[in-house]
Parts: structure tokens; C-alpha cells; sequence
């Protein structure tokens, strides 16, 4: 049987949907092929442009007789610009396919749970939620990066932005064109309703905020009901406060802990609450060494995209010391999560809810949450 090289076409029936995104074929050969923008009962002709021993990828070159499944991207960019990866996949699969995603990462670490025992919080709004977008442009010509590049995809609208933000297009596109070469302009609608725009900064320079606020609060929710009222909380990688305000109010005091964290800052509305600047593990350690625990603490671990990774064993001694017995972890990375979770158990802890939550519809990310205990 003919082996896959670069460059080949092949004729795939596509027959599911990966959760990293891509629809799923087969070459003659038995392997598996990953094709971008495809969706489940697609036939289409597609272009080798990776080859691993297991599987190859495929960039799609003609869609051959579409999918009954198929849904019509309201977007004029959608498959050149590097925002949106499942316009064409109808919500309702969208969100099968993330749940799958979690059973299946969570699976992979041995660890088996019956789908009814998990929450659901798919999105309600899935067109016109992010309460922040980045554009770049340069001249007249403004809108995204295409996927994996810096080509600008120019755009008049954005199906996934707020319509207020819609509504700030043209007159960020009127204000580049006063200004000299490329530039880079963060469009934002605040909680109280206002706009603002930043121009040429850091991404998230003036704090990071979750983009889709009604989903926001579903997960401040379920993280909220499941620390235990009257402890002490450390919120660990806990950013601006996101999750330590939606703890604060049942928590007899809160540690947040993070690089980015507002070192010094009180909240008025909070005064339960202290930021703390520094690493996550060296924090941990320094505090794990004082005599004087804080009593019965709860841990919420928000770790970025690559989870605790080999930090785990010394992040998880020192909370032990501070007298953590409960851990709410937060995952944006689903494989990243179930490891963590899964190094929990082997140190002895016990698994006693898990949650799935949409953040980023038209997308394949998902937010995994799971509450720890140990006695």
C-alpha cells in the first residue's frame, strides 16, 4: 500500500470531529487524517502537510459535496482569519465535541467518570459575546491575523464581538489611518457599559478579563459553591482577582498570587483580599515556612495553558502545609488539567465534582473545573 507524502491529495470521507478542531478522515493506509474547517459526512479533497507515525494533517482543498451537518459561517473571513476555527459546525456539536474532549482527556489518565456526574455549562450566547478584541492594521486596512501568521485579514465586522465593539470599527480604522506604519488597537467594553480603546500596548495591558461575560459569571459560580464558606482562600494564579472576588464574600480572607498580580492594590468592596506579586512556587514555599498556619484553607489553581507541569509536587507539598484540604482546579488546557488532576489523586486526594464550561464558542477551547478534597 502506497505510503503518505507532503504534498499529496488525497479523497476523504470525513467522519467525526477532533477536539483540537479538525475534522477527522482516513488515508488508504489506514492512518488518520486531520483536516481543518471540515466538518462530520464532508467528502473533500485534501493536501498532505504533516505526516507523523500515527496520523498526518491536511490542509482542505476543495469541499467536494458538504456535510448535511454543515452550518453557513455568517463570517465573509471565516477560514482565512485565525479567530474562529468552527463557524461552520452548528452549536450543539460544538459543544458535544467539548465534552467528549474532557471524558476523553480524563480517560487517558485513568480516571473514568459516568457523563451524568459532570456539570454541563455549554453558552447560552454564542454570536456577539467577547467583551475584547485585538486588531491590527495599517492605512486604511484593519482586522485579525490569519491563522499562524501575521498576513492581516481585513475585516468590516466581527460575528463574535459585542456590538458595541462592532460599532468602534470605523472609527479605529478612521484613527489608523492618521498614524505612521502598522499598528495594534485592543478594543473593549467595560463592566459598567463604557468603551475604551488602547492603542499599540501590551496585550491585556490594563488587566486580563475574561471575554465572555455571561459565561464569566457561570464559572465564578460554580467556584464560588464549591469553596467551603469561613476559610481561608488562596487564589493562586488568580491574575487581577477574577475568582478571589467571587470567593471573597464567604471566605474569611483571600491570597492572591500571580506574576501580573496588582502588587499592593485594596479593593474598596474587598478588603478581604491581598495581591501578592510573585511566582506561584516560590510564594507557596515562603508561606508553607512560617509556624502559624492559616487554619483550614482552600487552594483555587487557575495555572496557565501548560498546567503545573513539573511545578506540581512542590506547589502540592507546600499547600498541604498551609493546611489546604480543598482545591478547585481551573484548566483552559484540557490535557494539561486531567494531568493535574490525575497527580492529585496519585498523592492521595479525592475527586468529588467535575464541570465543563463554554468560554470561547466558535472555537474549540473549553474551560475544565474539578473540586478536590482530601481528609
Amino acid at each position: 500500500m502506497e505510503s503518505l507524502i507532503l504534498g499529496t491529495q488525497l479523497l476523504l470521507e470525513i467522519t467525526d470531529l477532533a477536539r483540537s478542531g479538525a475534522g477527522v478522515g482516513r488515508a488508504a493506509d489506514g492512518r488518520v487524517v486531520f483536516v481543518p474547517f471540515t466538518a462530520p459526512g464532508d467528502r473533500v479533497r485534501a493536501q498532505i502537510v504533516q505526516i507523523d507515525k500515527r496520523y498526518a494533517e491536511a490542509d482542505l482543498i476543495e469541499l467536494i459535496e458538504p456535510s448535511s451537518l454543515r452550518a453557513q459561517p455568517p463570517c465573509p473571513v471565516f477560514g482565512r482569519c485565525g479567530g474562529c476555527q468552527w463557524q461552520h459546525i452548528p452549536y450543539k456539536i460544538q459543544w458535544q465535541t467539548k465534552f467528549k474532549g474532557v471524558l476523553h482527556a480524563l480517560s487517558r489518565v485513568q480516571i473514568e467518570l459516568p457523563a451524568a456526574q459532570i456539570m454541563e455549562l455549554p453558552a447560552e450566547k454564542v454570536w456577539n459575546y467577547r467583551n475584547r478584541i485585538q486588531l491590527r492594521g495599517e492605512g486604511d486596512e484593519i482586522g485579525y491575523f490569519a491563522a499562524r501568521s501575521h498576513d492581516r485579514v481585513a475585516i468590516e465586522r466581527c460575528e463574535i464581538a459585542r456590538p458595541e465593539l462592532n460599532a468602534m470599527i470605523p472609527h479605529a480604522r478612521d484613527e489608523g489611518k492618521k498614524r505612521e506604519g502598522a499598528y495594534k488597537v485592543e478594543l473593549e467594553v467595560l463592566p459598567d457599559g463604557s468603551t475604551r480603546s488602547v492603542w499599540n500596548s501590551a496585550h491585556a495591558a490594563q488587566g486580563f478579563r475574561q471575554v465572555h461575560d455571561e459565561q464569566n459569571e457561570k464559572l465564578r459560580g460554580w467556584v464560588r459553591e464549591a469553596v467551603s464558606p469561613g476559610r481561608h482562600v488562596y487564589d493562586l494564579f488568580g491574575g487581577s482577582g477574577n475568582l478571589s472576588t467571587a470567593v471573597a464574600g464567604r471566605a474569611l480572607n483571600v491570597d492572591c498570587v500571580d506574576v501580573s498580580a496588582p502588587q499592593g492594590m485594596r479593593l474598596p468592596d474587598f478588603p478581604q483580599i491581598r495581591f501578592h506579586r510573585s511566582p506561584v512556587l516560590s510564594w507557596t514555599f515562603r508561606e508553607s515556612r512560617k509556624t502559624q498556619k492559616q487554619g483550614l484553607s482552600s487552594a483555587i489553581l487557575d495555572p496557565p495553558r501548560e498546567g503545573l507541569a513539573n511545578d506540581q509536587g512542590k506547589i502540592a507539598t507546600s499547600l498541604e502545609k498551609l493546611g489546604v484540604t480543598e482545591i478547585v482546579a481551573v484548566g483552559c488546557d484540557v490535557d494539561s488539567w486531567a494531568r493535574d488532576v490525575s497527580r492529585f489523586l496519585k498523592r492521595g486526594w479525592k475527586l468529588e465534582r467535575i464541570a465543563v464550561l463554554d468560554l470561547f464558542p466558535q472555537t474549540p477551547h473549553v474551560e475544565s473545573l474539578a473540586k478536590l478534597a482530601v481528609l
